[in-house]
């Protein structure tokens, strides 16, 4: 019976250690089909970049410039910002670092946190831009740590303007 339950333990960490590697991976895209947006058509409310998701102890490893999380929120397994920042002639990365260990409550909790690096980027635009975040990682670390496959989990994310984020998720 033991073994049976190592041999579980360690195909889910497998999973998920692959899966995260998979995000990771992942870096700021370019608005979803570029092409098809008229310049005078664009509303900046409605272009999404992809963010990258890490799961551990960063670190300053992504980044620590400053920007302003203007609003959240959790559609599905996606979470969803709205940031602004100074600069504007580089690229930014956003990076959406989780926690590995949940805070024991009802629902758990898991401490969460955007990291912003800027590469150097010394213009005094402010642009305001959305991005999206692929929540899968933790719905899969629920999922192996609480072996249920359906779950709510508080995100505590530093400096959330709205508030406490409720991520629910079922089958």
């Amino acid at each position: 019976m033991k073994l049976k339950s190592l041999i579980v333990y360690i195909l889910s960490v497998l999973v998920f250690t692959i899966g995260c590697q998979q995000l990771n991976d992942q870096i700021k895209t370019g608005p979803d089909d570029p092409v098809s947006i008229s310049v005078d058509d664009v509303n900046p409310d409605e272009i999404f970049y992809t963010g990258a998701v890490f799961v551990g102890d960063a670190g300053d490893r992504f980044g620590t410039d400053a920007y302003t999380l203007n609003s959240v929120t959790i559609t599905d397994d996606t979470l969803n910002i709205s940031v602004s920042y100074s600069g504007g002639c580089e690229a930014h990365q956003f990076t959406l670092v989780v926690s590995e260990e949940f805070l024991e409550s009802f629902p758990v909790q898991l401490q969460v946190s955007i990291a912003h690096n800027a590469n150097g980027d010394t213009c005094e635009a402010y642009p305001t831009e959305n991005y999206r975040f692929d929540l899968t990682p933790i719905k899969t670390m629920y999922q192996a740590a609480y072996r249920q496959e359906a779950g709510t989990i508080i995100l505590r994310l530093k400096d959330a303007p709205d508030g406490e984020l409720v991520y629910e998720f079922t089958m």
